[in-house]
């Protein structure tokens, strides 16, 4: 009896620790969505008004973050550049879905050849770095958001290709699917929306919360490479982009952007946890 009651107190701490990040990560999420909906009622001024009179000032009641090379309000700039890089990265995950959902379902579904082709093209996919391939896709098609959005999403669709596949070849064979084509569900439009996709949809959501952390800094990293977001416009890897070249003037301004991407990326991996969770069948 000591034994079960120490594992249970020792157990304790680390389950509170879990829901103290999980309930970080709600507020942080839930901070960013009304900053998404609300940017032009909360921003002080506009993220493209330029003040020359007023370049690279540090922290201050009229200016909280301070002022760009530009004399542009870096908070303005910030809340602004929310609502950018939080929607160009869901129109990439969007796009993933959209683009590897169906093609996994159909590879796992038919195999053969169908499946051979797909994942011979999936595994050429991957083996270039995803950053590398993106900036490649995003340099082709021309720097803008829009297009750094799409390669974004035709990079990110392999990995919702292979999960979908493996899902669908892991229930295919399940007794309700036998017994749903026995009672005449037969071809693809009957049998896989009804019977498959409910089925294979809790990994797809667990991985789409993940891939938004990862869609965050891709956003970032293309917009710091100014392949994103093109001048005026903000997001915040164009804020960070900006910060880190004045590194020497306004040393803390790099900070902000970064530490707002980390936070919000941390956030979507631990909700990411958190919805497999709570759509674990086994759960209790």
């Amino acid at each position: 009896m000591s034994v079960i009651t120490t594992h249970v107190k020792a157990r304790t701490p680390r389950r509170r620790a879990g829901r103290l990040a999980v309930w970080t990560s709600y507020a942080i999420l839930g901070a960013v969505l009304v900053v998404v909906l609300f940017a032009g009622l909360l921003a002080p001024y506009s993220p493209t008004e330029q003040a020359l009179d007023r370049i690279l000032l540090p922290m201050s009641t009229a200016h909280p973050l301070g002022t760009d090379d530009l004399g542009r309000d870096v908070l303005s700039r910030m809340l602004h550049g929310t609502r950018v890089s939080v929607l160009a990265a869901s129109l990439a995950v969007a796009i993933a879905v959209v683009a590897g959902l169906p093609v996994g379902i159909l590879a796992g579904w038919r195999g053969g050849l169908v499946d051979l082709f797909v994942m011979r093209l999936v595994d050429s996919v991957m083996s270039f770095p995803a950053i590398v391939l993106a900036i490649g896709i995003t340099a082709t098609m021309g720097p803008n958001i829009t297009n750094a959005m799409i390669a974004v999403g035709i990079v990110l669709s392999p990995a919702i290709i292979r999960l979908a596949r493996a899902q669908v070849m892991a229930i295919k064979s399940e007794t309700y699917i036998e017994a749903a084509a026995s009672f005449g569900a037969a071809g693809l439009r009957r049998m896989i929306v009804p019977h498959v996709v409910p089925n294979i949809i809790q990994p797809i959501l667990v991985q789409v919360a993940v891939l938004m952390g990862f869609a965050l800094i891709a956003e970032a990293s293309l917009s710091f490479l100014q392949l994103g977001v093109q001048p005026p416009d903000a997001s915040w890897g164009a804020v960070l982009s900006r910060s880190y070249v004045f590194l020497d003037q306004a040393p803390l301004q790099i900070f902000v952007p970064g530490i707002a991407i980390a936070a919000t990326v941390f956030a979507f991996n631990i909700i990411g946890d958190e919805v497999q969770r709570l759509l674990d069948p086994k759960r209790k």
